[in-house]
């Protein structure tokens, strides 16, 4: 099954996914009417709509119908160097396939669709964060262990 560009009417189904991968990742999703939620449809479908420099891929049914995977590129903007002389790279992000899906390549093929995309608009330096759960499937595109390492700073101490 071949990714396709998410649609408005995907916006429910990507909020499912979303919940997934943060089960997946430990993370308690919370009830159907968790308040996140809300702000989860809201972030999908503005980046959906008019934003060139956002794409979200899907596997699954036709617009409005159960998704089996998806994810999430965008460009990110940084200082010029001598070798990224614009500044730009790549994000990959909100890449998960649902439970019943896995093992059958829908991630690869969500990875491979959304560096194509990136490598279409000139961008050839990609970042992601990887899961334990993921980390093959990025490996096997392509990825590395990032040259720098990753650090966060939390200012809320509740975070």
């Amino acid at each position: 099954m071949r990714p396709r560009p998410a649609l408005p009417a995907d916006v429910p189904e990507l909020v499912r996914l979303r919940a997934v991968a943060l089960a997946s990742l430990g993370v308690d999703p919370g009830p159907e009417d968790a308040p996140w939620r809300d702000v989860a449809r809201g972030w999908f479908l503005e980046r959906l709509v008019g934003r060139d420099d956002v794409r979200c891929l899907v596997v699954g049914g036709a617009p409005g119908q159960p998704l089996l995977a998806t994810g999430m590129a965008w460009v990110t903007y940084h200082l010029p160097s001598p070798r990224w002389t614009d500044g730009r790279r790549g994000y990959l992000d909100g890449i998960v396939t649902d439970g019943s899906a896995r093992g059958q390549g829908h991630g690869r093929r969500i990875v491979d669709g959304l560096t194509d995309w990136l490598a279409g608009i000139g961008i050839h330096y990609v970042q992601l964060h990887a899961s334990s759960d993921g980390e093959s499937v990025y490996r096997a595109a392509g990825f590395t262990t990032g040259r720098y390492p990753g650090m966060d700073l939390f200012t809320d101490p509740t975070a």
